[in-house]
């Protein structure tokens, strides 16, 4: 009686069945087993693309592991990964600067080595444990700020996450990370209708964030990270954020 389903009695439901008992079966083990989702389609279906999103049998798959369908391709990609489904682990990234991590993941090596570079990391790199050593973790929209800082600040920047738009699968799984473990988080975006619903996701997502000169509310008159450069960059080098 769903809908979205194939009617009964063609056959076509029980098919559907079918398959996603044949995909079941191969499920990754719940005591931390991970594969992709492709190898997991052609493994169980002969077919790589067969659990893309969008399939009969994709959607039918993350209703009986108890998630309605995915309205985004990050909330796909979270869906999965909580059942040790990796949905193209190296597509989803997000850039950082003078992150300095502890821990056995690998962004952890390669967040040593960048330094005070802009460094992109990958889903993929975000897979282990990983922790601030430093207490606070400032939060950006824009590359500009980040490359700013880099450019001007260099090794004495405070760490800084640029979510470049709206936050990846990755920058949630890096940011919920440093929270979990701890870190406290100063968030800010552009004072605009999407800089504001990327702040307030993140603090919902996220409790105990802070905002970094940014307040919630309905902007009248855009304000852009740019126009506020100077007094960014100030934060950055150890000054109080507001």
């Amino acid at each position: 009686s769903r809908r979205g389903l194939p009617a009964a009695g063609r056959g076509e439901l029980l098919n559907l069945a079918e398959r996603c008992a044949r995909t079941w079966r191969l499920l990754p083990s719940s005591d931390g087993g991970r594969m992709l989702l492709t190898v997991l389609a052609a493994s169980a279906l002969g077919d790589p693309h067969a659990l893309d999103r969008g399939s009969l049998v994709a959607t039918a798959l993350l209703r009986l592991l108890g998630h309605e369908p995915p309205d985004s391709a990050e909330t796909w990609r979270l869906a999965w990964d909580e059942h040790g489904i990796d949905c193209d682990p190296v597509s989803s990234r997000v850039l950082v600067m003078n992150l300095r991590l502890r821990g056995n993941a690998a962004c952890v090596r390669l967040t040593e080595a960048a330094g005070p570079e802009p460094l992109w990391l990958t889903w993929r790199s975000l897979i282990g444990t990983f922790l601030a050593e430093d207490p606070e973790v400032f939060v950006c929209e824009n590359p500009s700020v980040l490359i700013a800082a880099a450019d001007e600040l260099g090794t004495r920047g405070l760490p800084l996450v640029c979510t470049n738009g709206r936050p990846s699968a990755a920058a949630m799984r890096l940011l919920t990370g440093l929270a979990a473990a701890g870190t406290v988080l100063h968030v800010r975006a552009d004072d605009d209708p999407a800089g504001q619903e990327i702040v307030s996701g993140i603090m919902k997502a996220i409790p105990g964030t802070r905002l970094w000169r940014f307040a919630l509310r309905v902007p009248v008159t855009p304000r852009y990270e740019e126009q506020d450069i100077d007094v960014l960059l100030r934060d950055l080098r150890g000054g109080t954020p507001k």
